[in-house]
C-alpha cells in the first residue's frame, strides 16, 4: 500500500463536498464499479467513469448536490469502510434526503479505487469488507 487509503478517502469526501467530483474520479480506476443497493432510488451497477458520472447525475437531478459527513472511517486493508450522514435538497422541487449510508471503497495495488459498494446497514458493509 503506497498511500494511506483512509486519508485518501477522507480527502475524497472533502473534494466531493467542495464540488470537485473530478478529484474523486482521478483517484478511481477507469473500470471502476459503483454498486448501489436495491433499495437505493437508483439501484444497480454503474461501470467506468461514465457510469459513475451517470449515477451522480441522477442523484443531483433528484436532490441537488449531495453532501457527506463521514462519521466512521475504518481501515480494512484493501478496503475502506465509511459510515456517513448524507443530505441534499433540490432547490427547484424541494425534494430532500437526509440519511445514513455505508460505503465500502475497494482499492487495487496502485491505490486506485476499483469499486464502491453502498449499503444501508453498517454490519453488512463491514462483512463486505471482510470485517466482523
Amino acid at each position: 500500500m503506497g498511500v494511506d487509503r483512509v486519508n485518501l478517502v477522507r480527502e475524497g469526501f472533502e473534494a466531493w463536498n467542495s464540488e470537485d467530483p473530478q478529484w474523486v474520479l482521478e483517484h478511481m480506476d477507469p473500470d471502476v464499479e459503483w454498486i448501489a443497493p436495491e433499495r437505493d432510488p437508483f439501484p444497480g451497477t454503474y461501470r467506468g467513469y461514465e457510469g459513475v458520472q451517470e449515477f451522480w447525475a441522477r442523484w443531483r437531478g433528484a436532490v441537488g448536490q449531495l453532501r457527506f459527513a463521514p462519521e466512521e472511517v475504518i481501515d480494512a486493508g484493501d478496503h475502506v469502510v465509511v459510515i456517513a450522514h448524507r443530505w441534499g435538497r433540490n432547490e427547484v422541487t424541494g425534494l430532500q434526503i437526509s440519511d445514513k449510508i455505508a460505503q465500502v471503497f475497494s482499492f487495487d495495488d496502485q491505490d486506485k479505487c476499483v469499486r464502491v459498494q453502498e449499503f444501508y446497514d453498517r454490519g453488512t458493509a463491514l462483512r463486505a469488507a471482510g470485517l466482523e
